[in-house]
């Protein structure tokens, strides 16, 4: 149960009572469906108005309904995701999305005054049918395809120890919370990865922290400010600076991301240069080694995507950076595939002082709520738009407050240069800024940990990316 992420939400009066009840059967729904990758399911849990609002919002059908379901998927019924399909494994997360169901507690409990057993036995079976419908099955007619599915219904139910005439006490126990022995914080430093534009400095950094801190694009130039990630582990604290790639600026918002690179290569307790397996010293790798040179600072050539090549190949780039710079150490590693990551942590703690932890043990970046769901939602103009559009853009939180009931009002602008890029975001009858917005909204949650209502415009603000004022307005700021 415990390598998938279902996320249950809650908008009713008061705690959730039924928060074990359900992640106990999602998962073992998708235990019996034969799914053995970690999925993410969310789940709301609302009343007979607030799904009535969904239904009308998402299928023009105005009325309260028991459950509703919206899979991310496209998937044959009884053939479960593997990871390896188009958009089916998220590598930061390394979850497979499924999707979201929405239920509604007060129809549940209608339902099952109506058909004479409890709201949990109910509740079981709405979650157990919503799997099922993200895992592709559907019942729109009265012959084999509803006759499936409720077999299977019947049958997980059934497994759980759930009948018409008994009940499973156990699915009602409170989840047993992980516990970790506290330990002493006795070595603390400050890492800095560095390297060229698009070569995974942000989805290592995502994949050594174990959180989405900064965003990941395949196209360059992605990070634009420093980002300090924190990893806590053991007897150590780990501070790592997601720096922007190393280019040649064409703007000044690009002679900003080149001097955060320069200046964060300074001050620090040891340097991670991040390279691809290329048997060749770049420019810019040139550069930052020249600077690792002059601070005299411990240093790991640390060489990306090792997925990508034969491991025969890896000892020629090897060879031409051990002829530039005697580096502590080299070690290949995959950020997308998490391979080598402990081997590398183990020689990272080595370049760590002693000394006390600068953050708590429970913080993992020091970026502010608002800046990382505006990164968010730049990440999903970078993941949908093509070519320039999404780096002649930037986004503005201008609404960040939270409801006495948890939920948060997120309102954001996305800035673009020019008014025919506006109509490209904006999409066929707002279709490309709704998906952006869904997207978005989703990666906030699961960071957040609570409901979201995501509200997002586009303005035109030609040439900004050229405006000083505008630069430090959207929260790029060399100075010190």
């Amino acid at each position: 149960m415990k390598h998938h992420d279902i996320y249950i939400d809650w908008e009713l009066e008061g705690a959730n009572p039924y928060k074990p009840l359900l992640t106990r059967v999602i998962a073992a729904a998708l235990e019996a469906e034969k799914v053995t990758i970690p999925c993410g399911v969310d789940v709301l849990l609302t009343t007979n108005e607030g799904i009535r609002e969904i239904n009308l919002e998402q299928r023009q059908i105005d009325a309260a309904t028991d459950v509703l379901s919206f899979p991310m998927l496209e998937l044959t019924p009884g053939v479960p995701p593997t990871g390896q399909g188009e958009d089916e494994l998220d590598p930061e997360t390394g979850l497979c999305c499924l999707g979201d169901m929405v239920i509604s507690v007060e129809r549940a409990k209608e339902q099952a005054a109506e058909f004479g057993h409890s709201i949990q036995r109910e509740l079981a079976y709405l979650a157990v049918h919503s799997v099922l419908h993200l895992l592709g099955y559907d019942h729109l007619d009265e012959g084999p395809q509803k006759a499936r599915m409720r077999a299977r219904e019947e049958a997980i139910l059934e497994g759980l120890g759930v009948t018409r005439e008994s009940w499973n006490e156990d699915l009602d126990k409170p989840l047993e919370p992980e516990q970790e022995e506290e330990v002493e914080i006795k070595r603390c430093g400050i890492l800095t990865i560095c390297g060229r534009p698009n070569v995974g400095k942000s989805t290592l950094t995502n994949a050594l922290v174990g959180e989405k801190i900064a965003i990941v694009s395949n196209k360059p130039q992605t990070t634009r400010n420093r980002i300090c990630a924190i990893l806590t582990r053991g007897d150590s604290q780990f501070v790592f600076m997601d720096t922007p790639g190393l280019h040649k600026a064409a703007n000044r918002l690009g002679d900003y991301m080149v001097d955060v690179v320069k200046k964060s290569v300074a001050d620090v307790d040891g340097v991670l240069l991040l390279v691809e397996p290329i048997p060749n010293v770049g420019g810019p790798e040139r550069e930052l080694i020249d600077q690792i040179k002059r601070l005299k600072v411990p240093s790991v050539l640390v060489i990306n995507k090792i997925d990508t090549v034969e491991k025969s190949q890896l000892l020629a780039v090897m060879e031409a950076y051990s002829q530039v710079h005697d580096f502590t150490a080299i070690l290949p590693i995959s950020a997308k595939r998490k391979e080598g990551l402990e081997e590398l942590l183990d020689i990272l703690q080595t370049f760590l002082p002693e000394g006390p932890q600068l953050f708590p043990r429970d913080v993992v970046t020091d970026q502010p709520e608002r800046q990382i769901c505006a990164e968010i939602v730049r990440e999903k103009l970078l993941y949908c738009l093509d070519k320039e559009i999404p780096h002649g853009t930037a986004v503005e939180v201008t609404k960040f407050s939270e409801r006495d009931s948890g939920i948060i009002d997120l309102h954001v602008t996305i800035y673009c240069e020019k008014a025919s890029h506006k109509g490209i975001i904006i999409g066929k009858q707002g279709a490309m800024l709704k998906k952006i917005s869904t997207m978005a909204r989703e990666d906030v949650e699961r960071f957040m940990g609570t409901k979201v209502y995501l509200e997002t415009w586009v303005k035109v603000k030609e040439n900004w990316r050229d405006n000083l004022n505008l630069i430090r307005n959207f929260g790029f700021d060399n100075r010190d």
